[in-house]
């Protein structure tokens, strides 16, 4: 049941009508003060200690303020108990103040020290006369003690619940400020900026379009990170490929020189296998110091030298001159070869094929295909893939051409590439270091290139001492002889 509102005296004297039950129900505690709008003011003196909820509360011993301190032969009476000790509220909120009491109106409450007096009130000739009447209040305007059977937690709890639901409920005045929480402020949209008019442009201003805009803000300067510096950084030199340092200067006193009786022998091999007439041409593909190509040119063939490293073929054409011998030496990347159906027989010696990746080392060996004549020869020697396993890893020492070399080698199982690490130390004190890979196959893998490419494989062999005959790993190389249809 929602809470009714104080009972109101007359419209013409509000104020007075309000304080007539307000005297009798008041605690004899309590002053009254007359002048201006009518307020309850208790006396200042220490808290008496609240009684227990069973006991009922103790008689109050009271004191009136008035114009003058009571005799000394009077002593204060006790009051009686009275069920009503505080007012909560008067009026209901949000009505109307009620009107100020004429200042001329007074309220004179005097105590008779007779016990069996009653309590009067003596109120002045002008005032509305007070009735005996007790005022009616609702529940919420009760006392905590006034409130039979329930406990004073609970009457509190629910006298400021209707406190503040009464003031929840009161809509807020034109002028009162309004708070809002924290949802509140998320669902207000963001105010739009003003977008200012233009004004006309008249006769004698200049056109709009004349107008500049604003210049936009400056920026600062992001500070410099670390380590950042005005000079210029140095470029890094770039990563060359490893033949050029392999088959340079240094690098040739390493690799072991072949007697004219070796070379010669593995150049009979070269020439029986290749069968070309004589008059032929053959190509020497990676030719290097040309000790092969001028022993065959001494033969009566047509030899064409071709190789990238230009030391070594300023090596041989050493050779040849002195072998009084006529070969072209040609400088040139066999990816980039160019010939077309040139040659008799090509041959490509001394593990000098598989340099490149997968699609560049097929590419060469299309190159080749393209550079013979139908029915033309192409004899492969590598290092033969499954040797090199049973060795892997391994170091070997050896002494060069006036120093000392050492080579680390160990076999990638799964790309089959040969990575070796080989140390110089020369005998004036230098020491260098060049680390190469190549691309080492078996008998199978090097048969199914040859055959995607083009050529019939007729003859493997495991070393020039046994021609066409391959021990499989046992053989340290790989000499392979295909034709071109």
């Amino acid at each position: 049941m929602p809470p009714r509102p104080p009972r109101r005296g007359s419209a013409t004297e509000p104020g007075a009508n309000q304080i007539a039950p307000v005297a009798k129900a008041l605690p004899p505690d309590l002053a009254i003060e007359s002048g201006g709008p009518a307020r309850v003011t208790p006396p200042h003196r220490q808290p008496l200690p609240l009684p227990r909820p069973s006991e009922p509360p103790p008689p109050a011993h009271v004191i009136v303020a008035g114009d003058s301190t009571p005799s000394p032969q009077h002593k204060p009476t006790p009051a009686p108990a009275i069920n009503v000790m505080r007012i909560i509220a008067i009026g209901a909120p949000g009505s109307a103040p009620a009107k100020p009491i004429d200042d001329e109106m007074s309220v004179d409450v005097d105590f008779e020290s007779d016990e069996e007096t009653p309590l009067l009130a003596r109120v002045d000739a002008d005032a509305p006369e007070l009735t005996n009447e007790p005022a009616e209040l609702d529940e919420l305007e009760l006392a905590p003690d006034s409130q039979d059977g329930k406990p004073r937690e609970s009457q509190a709890l629910e006298s400021a619940a209707a406190e503040a639901k009464a003031v929840e409920d009161a809509p807020p005045a034109s002028g009162d400020t309004v708070e809002l929480d924290h949802e509140d402020a998320l669902s207000v949209p963001p105010e739009a900026p003003p977008v200012l008019a233009k004004a006309p442009a008249s006769d004698g201003d200049a056109p709009a379009s004349d107008v500049k805009a604003p210049p936009p803000p400056l920026r600062r300067p992001s500070p410099p990170r670390r380590g950042d510096s005005n000079r210029p950084r140095a470029r890094r030199a770039l990563r060359r490929p490893w033949w050029e340092d392999l088959f340079g200067e240094d690098f040739t006193r390493a690799v072991p020189r072949l007697s004219e009786k070796q070379v010669s022998r593995e150049v009979d091999f070269i020439e029986e296998s290749l069968g070309v007439a004589q008059g032929g041409v053959v190509l020497d593909l990676g030719c290097g110091a040309g000790h092969h190509a001028v022993d065959l040119a001494s033969r009566g063939y047509g030899v064409v030298g071709y190789d990238l490293s230009v030391y070594q073929l300023a090596l041989a054409a050493d050779v040849a001159q002195e072998r009084s011998q006529k070969i072209n030496f040609l400088h040139g990347d066999m990816r980039e070869m160019a010939f077309e159906a040139m040659f008799d027989g090509v041959y490509c010696w001394n593990t000098s094929f598989g340099y490149f990746e997968e699609d560049k080392n097929l590419a060469v060996a299309e190159r080749i295909f393209r550079a013979l004549k139908p029915g033309g020869m192409f004899l492969l020697d590598v290092a033969n893939r499954d040797f090199a396993a049973m060795y892997s890893p391994s170091s070997l020492w050896y002494e060069g051409d006036s120093c000392v070399c050492m080579d680390d080698m160990s076999l990638d199982f799964i790309t089959s590439r040969l990575r070796v690490k080989r140390s110089v130390i020369f005998d004036d004190g230098r020491a260098r270091e060049c680390v190469y890979s190549i691309r080492l196959y078996s008998l199978h893998e090097l048969g199914k290139l040859l055959h995607d490419v083009g050529f019939r494989v007729t003859e493997a062999s495991g070393h020039t001492s046994t021609p066409g005959v391959f021990f499989g790993e046992l053989s340290p190389r790989l000499i392979v002889l295909a034709q071109k249809p």
